[in-house]
This record gives structure tokens, sequence and C-alpha cells, in this order.
């Protein structure tokens, strides 16, 4: 095997103990390695990994869901797998398999992997999680703030729910027209968003389609009421909540904000689809989700 390593660079004392476990472990496996660290400038980062990329059998990265995203969008439709020792401060995509740090070590050498979907929104790749609203304020309000834990985002999250106002916005999911005030409109992969919010609970890998979540915008008293049955993870029953799956959408209004894995990436309009089995994952093997996928891929 060989293998090209993804770094965030940190100055993180746990950071630098699984970047040397895992450059030993290459070396006492005999596995060639090149390191690319990234730089914080997408475009370039995502130009090299997918060229260096092209000489290697397998990519992993050691980093978060923005990270993670980069990477997705290098690797997308390459042969090139990928692997994941999840080191963010939210991890909300390796939350979904509810393994552990050594499960995840596990996997980084399997000689297996399975191949998983991958949203679009615009001309970004999203493995996780997409959305439009509230999320994607959030987002944007964080961007230059330090790091948060998971707890410390959601705590935010909650602060800046305060003073938010929806935006009406006008949509199409799989052909229907949609109007409304728009509270958070997310397109999901995966199960986890906001440092741990279960928004899509039954949201599967290889699907083939995308679980859409529509929240309306009620005013503060209904917008903290929404949060907290999100919090509670019983959000599925709300009144007024317009949940489908979906292969291809539309967000016609302009100009608002738009998140996709945790990561600021444009504005609206959006258009939104789903590539099935696109990219090469090497999913833990602790997780009932690889059982599912096999099933497809097998």
């Amino acid at each position: 095997m060989t293998m090209l390593i993804i770094i965030k660079p940190s100055t993180n004392k746990n950071h630098k103990k699984v970047c040397d476990w895992l450059l030993h472990e290459c070396n006492q496996r005999q596995i060639s390695t090149e390191i690319i660290y990234t730089t914080g400038n997408f475009h370039p980062d995502c130009k090299k990994i997918t060229q260096r990329a092209e000489y290697y059998q397998r990519a992993v990265v050691v980093g978060g869901d923005g990270t993670l995203n980069l990477a997705v969008n290098a690797l997308v439709g390459l042969s090139c797998s990928l692997a994941l020792l999840p080191l963010g401060t939210g991890n909300d995509f390796s939350r979904g398999f509810g393994c552990s740090d050594k499960e995840w070590r596990t996997a980084v050498f399997s000689q297996g992997d399975v191949k998983i979907d991958v949203g679009q929104i615009n001309d970004r790749y999203f493995v996780n999680i997409a959305g439009v609203g509230f999320d994607a304020h959030v987002v944007k309000a964080l961007q230059t703030k330090p790091a948060r834990s998971s707890l410390g985002y959601s705590l935010a999250g909650f602060k800046y729910l305060l003073g938010y106002k929806g935006t009406h916005i006008t949509s199409d999911f799989s052909g229907r027209e949609y109007a409304y005030k728009n509270l958070i409109t997310v397109f999901a992969n995966h199960r986890y968003f906001g440092g741990g919010l279960a928004i899509a609970p039954k949201a599967r890998l290889n699907s083939g389609y995308l679980e859409c979540y529509a929240m309306p915008a009620r005013g503060l008293l209904g917008n903290l009421y929404s949060f907290m049955r999100l919090l509670l993870r019983n959000h599925h029953t709300m009144t007024g909540l317009e949940y489908q799956r979906v292969t291809v959408a539309t967000i016609n209004t302009p100009n608002l904000p738009i998140e996709a894995d945790g990561e600021l990436i444009g504005v609206t309009p959006a258009s939104i689809q789903v590539h099935p089995r696109a990219l090469r994952f090497c999913v833990p093997t602790c997780t009932s989700i690889q059982l599912e996928i096999k099933k497809v891929c097998s």
C-alpha cells in the first residue's frame, strides 16, 4: 500500500501524538508515504491533493470536518481511497459512526473500502451536511473566532439564535416548489451537524439520496422551541417541518450564505444533487453502517 497523508497543522499535543503514531505505523509496515500540510487556501490545496493522489492508493486525513471536506473535493471519482483520523473540534461526520479512536486507527490500514454517496451544492462537494439558514449564519459568525469544542459550538449557536431573523426563501425539492420563512434548510448525507446535533437520524451513506429538512422560522420563542426539539432529537414530528428525500433540489433566493461540512463555501442561489457511490471510504468495522453499505456494494 502507498499512502498520501493530509494534515491540518496544529500545536495540539494529541494531534502531534496521532501524527507520530501514523508515521511510525507506516514505517513499521513499510508503507510509502507523502505528507501534504494544508494551508487554509481551499483551491490550491485541493488541486495539489488531486494531483498527488494519482500516485497513491490511499489518502488519510488527519483533522476535522473541514479537512475531510477538502479531501473529499480532491478525491471524488478517483481510485484513491480515503481514510480518516478525526481530530477536529466538531467531528460531526465521524460522530455518525459511533466508533472509538482505536477503531478509526484500524480502518486506516484496512485492506478494504466501500463506496459512499457524496452530495454537491453548486461547485462544492460535501460528504456530511450542507445547509442554508441559521447553520450557515453561525458558521459565518464563528469563522474568525478561535476553535471551539462541540459543546462550545452548540452554546454559541444558542446565543446567535436569540438575534436571528429568518429569511423568506423560495426553493424546489425534487420538482416541487416551496416558499417559506426559513430557519434551517439542510441536505444531509449523514446524521450530525453543528457540533453534535442529530438533524438527520435516518440518513444513510449509501442511500442514493439526501435527507432534506426545511425548518420554518417562527420568531424568537418559536425558534427556541425548534432548537430545543432538535437538541432532544424529536424534531421529526414538528408542525411545519418539511422533510423529504431528494436527489436534486434548488434554493432560488439569492445572497444567502451556504455552509457545507461546517465550512462557509459561498452564497445562494444553489443547486443541490447527490452522486451515488462516488467516493471510496474506509469505514470502521465497529459500525452497522458498514454492513448496510456492504450489502449494496458487494
